[in-house]
């Protein structure tokens, strides 16, 4: 049972439209990192928006963000450290990102383009990006120590601590991205508020999230890794996604669903093997060899048709600030 009396947790109203009217969406325990506790999220009446109520308080957030936490644990890796097909999928990924974005974001005379990667964790698409000519890069992210790893090994500017906290000068990043973090804000029309801000006239944000609305998140149910409780504040489908950034004052935002299901389902049947009667050890092994590049590449291409047709398990939004 949910305690919503419990004093570190805190009630809100539907981050999206302020209505108080909401019914129980999804439940359950901490499967990624196994920290105690049982969590909520809601589906508001008024809006569709998904979002966890109560949650965790921001003062009290970052104890479920421990160094050992995924998207930290190769902050002293690289991008080319890592060997196989695994390690091809990541580069080819961020390289296709990075391409988006220096079509997106014209170019500057005699000055290069800025980039600001909120959560940054392990610090991938700011190393893919130095790669590309006429960009200074620089990142945020919450856990100081990944922080502070990252911009060791990168040699760039790393913010440790909360995007709102940070407080750049107006306009200025030329590109803002997230990769999996609006969903963990506490107020994301804030953030995005916010990023337009220190944003130029011209610049672009780049947000991916979960779906909420895939096939992947139906087919795996509690188990779909896209709830990540408690750290997930919000859960967004195409609509409610697009609005908010609409209500944060971006304009022509382009909806595109991506091939991330294949690790999703994965991800989700390893969470579903551990808390049934499988030991950990032989859920791990199922894990290992539905990984292995055989069992990938003749599953690639079937979850590849399915995201077109039925919408894949990761959503990404390109947005344009005018004015």
């Amino acid at each position: 049972m949910i305690d919503t009396n419990n004093p570190s947790s805190e009630a809100v109203v539907c981050l999206l439209c302020g209505s108080d009217r909401a019914r129980p969406a999804h439940s359950g325990p901490d499967y990624f990192m196994h920290l105690p506790g049982a969590f909520q999220l809601v589906r508001c009446d008024s809006c569709g928006l998904i979002y966890q109520n109560p949650r965790p308080p921001l003062t009290a957030i970052g104890r479920y963000y421990p160094d050992h936490y995924g998207s930290y644990s190769s902050a002293q890796a690289g991008l080319h450290a890592r060997p196989g097909l695994l390690g091809i999928i990541i580069r080819r990924g961020q390289a296709k990102r990075c391409r988006m974005l220096g079509r997106a974001v014209p170019e500057r005379p005699l000055q290069a383009r800025r980039l600001l990667d909120i959560g940054c964790a392990s610090g991938l698409f700011l190393e893919a990006m130095q790669r590309y000519a006429g960009w200074q890069v620089e990142g945020v992210e919450l856990n100081a120590t990944a922080a502070q790893a990252t911009s060791a090994r990168l040699g760039v500017p790393v913010f440790a601590g909360p995007f709102e906290a940070a407080r750049y000068p107006d306009a200025t990043f030329d590109a803002v991205t997230m990769w999996d973090v609006l969903e963990h804000l506490h107020d994301p029309v804030a953030g995005l508020r916010e990023i337009r801000r220190i944003l130029r006239p011209g610049g672009a944000l780049f947000v991916r999230v979960p779906n909420a609305d895939s096939y992947v998140a139906k087919l795996c149910g509690r188990y779909w890794v896209g709830y990540d409780l408690p750290r997930h504040m919000t859960v967004f489908g195409p609509r409610t996604l697009l609005r908010m950034i609409g209500e944060a004052g971006f304009d022509w935002p382009t909806a595109m669903f991506t091939s991330a299901s294949y690790l999703t389902i994965l991800h989700s049947l390893h969470f579903a093997l551990e808390d049934g009667r499988t030991s950990p050890a032989r859920a791990e092994a199922i894990h290992r060899m539905l990984l292995h590049p055989l069992a990938r590449a003749l599953a690639l291409p079937l979850c590849r048709l399915a995201d077109a047709i039925a919408g894949g398990s990761a959503l990404e939004v390109l947005a344009l600030r005018r004015g």
